[in-house]
């Protein structure tokens, strides 16, 4: 039989639904074996433990010190979003670079 490669078997897992069935998966990249398990995770109320959720809990938690630094130096932040521009005239600012 052919050994699988250390890589494959990291982004494998399996959905075990009762006694004796399973599910087998091999993602085809590191993102999307992330995406799976920490979308199962969340449906079974489980902690989502990979590393694309901690970036983005650590860019999260970024913003957010960030935000609060503004505020102690009482630079305002709106609640509401700025307006939206009305569209200009014409585009001739816009340029093909091919």
């Amino acid at each position: 039989s052919k050994e699988k490669s250390p890589r494959m078997l990291e982004l494998a897992f399996s959905i075990l639904y009762d006694s004796s069935g399973q599910l087998n998966f091999i993602a085809p990249d590191k993102h999307e074996y992330c995406v799976w398990t920490d979308g199962l995770n969340a449906l079974l109320g489980k902690d989502m433990l990979s590393d694309l959720t901690r970036n983005d809990l650590d860019t999260l938690l970024s913003m957010e010190i960030k935000l609060r630094l503004l505020d102690l130096e009482n630079i305002q932040i709106p609640d509401a979003p700025p307006p939206i521009p009305k569209e200009p005239s014409n585009y001739d600012f816009v340029y093909d670079c091919n």
